[in-house]
C-alpha cells in the first residue's frame, strides 16, 4: 500500500537515461477512483506527466521508469488530464450534515486505487464509505446506518448553461496562442501552516529548513517545497 504524501516530493529516476528527470508534485485521479497521473515538476517552470501504469517501481522517496519516453509534456496531455483531479485539501462532509475536516492523506492500493482517505480531523473514510467524491469535496456516509445509491439524489430536470465556458488564462500581448500552457496544477499543502515538526528539517546540504517544535509558515513550505522536503514535512508534522 502507499500513501500520496510518500509519492509527493519524490524524485522520479530514468534507470536507462541514468538521471533524476524532476520531482513528483502532484496526483490526478481519474473518475474510477484510480491515480491515473503523476504530475513532474521539472525546474517549477516545465511539467510532466508520468502515467502511473508506466512505473517500474514506487519506494521511499523515489520513483523508477525505464526511460525518459514515459514522460510527456503536460503541454500534450491537456486533454487526457482535463477530467482528473486531485481531491488532497476536498472537504469531507456526511449524509448527516457533519463537516468531518480536510482530506490530507490518501492510502492507494498497489495499482494505484483508492483505499481510503485521511482528514485533518483525524477521521479515515475508507472507499466503501464514499458516495461521491471530486476536487472540492468527498461526500461520505459516515455515521449513516444505510449507505444509498447515488442514483437516489439525481435531478429530474437538468438546467443547462447556455453561457459559453470562458477561458480563465491570463495571455500576455506577446505571447503566440500556439504557445499557452495549461494551468499548473500542484497539491495545495497550506494545512500544513501553523502545524508543529517533531524534529529538524534539513536540505541536502545539511543546512536547517526548520528547528525541531518550530511552527510551520507559508515560507518554510516554499523552502521544503523547493528542497524537495514537502514529504518529510509531513511526515513530522504534527
Amino acid at each position: 500500500m502507499w500513501k500520496v504524501s510518500n509519492i509527493i516530493s519524490s524524485y522520479v529516476v530514468s534507470v536507462f537515461n541514468g538521471q533524476i528527470e524532476g520531482v513528483v508534485s502532484n496526483i490526478l485521479f481519474n473518475e474510477k477512483k484510480h491515480a491515473k497521473y503523476l504530475i513532474i515538476s521539472q525546474n517549477d517552470e516545465q511539467f510532466l506527466v508520468l502515467d502511473t501504469a508506466n512505473i517500474f517501481k514506487l519506494g521511499d522517496g523515489a520513483v523508477i521508469i525505464k526511460n525518459s519516453d514515459c514522460l510527456n509534456l503536460m503541454a500534450s496531455k491537456e486533454l487526457e488530464i482535463k477530467n482528473c483531479f486531485s481531491p488532497i485539501n476536498s472537504i469531507v462532509v456526511s449524509l448527516n450534515g457533519n463537516f468531518l475536516g480536510y482530506v490530507t492523506d490518501i492510502e492507494l492500493d498497489e495499482k494505484f486505487n483508492i483505499l481510503s482517505f485521511s482528514s485533518t480531523n483525524k477521521n479515515a473514510v475508507s472507499l466503501n464509505e464514499i458516495i461521491n467524491l471530486s476536487e472540492s469535496v468527498i461526500i461520505t456516509t459516515h455515521g449513516v446506518n444505510n449507505k444509498p445509491k447515488l442514483s437516489r439524489f439525481k435531478a429530474k430536470q437538468q438546467i443547462n448553461n447556455i453561457q459559453p465556458k470562458s477561458d480563465t488564462r491570463v495571455v500576455s500581448a506577446l505571447t503566440e496562442p500556439d504557445t499557452i500552457l495549461p494551468n499548473r496544477t500542484v497539491t495545495n499543502y497550506n494545512f500544513l501552516i501553523n502545524r508543529k515538526v517533531s524534529k529538524n528539517i534539513v536540505n541536502f546540504n545539511g543546512e536547517i529548513i526548520i528547528k525541531e517544535n518550530q511552527i510551520i509558515n507559508s515560507k518554510v513550505l516554499d523552502i521544503a517545497r523547493i528542497n524537495g522536503k514537502i514529504r518529510e514535512l509531513t511526515k513530522y508534522s504534527l
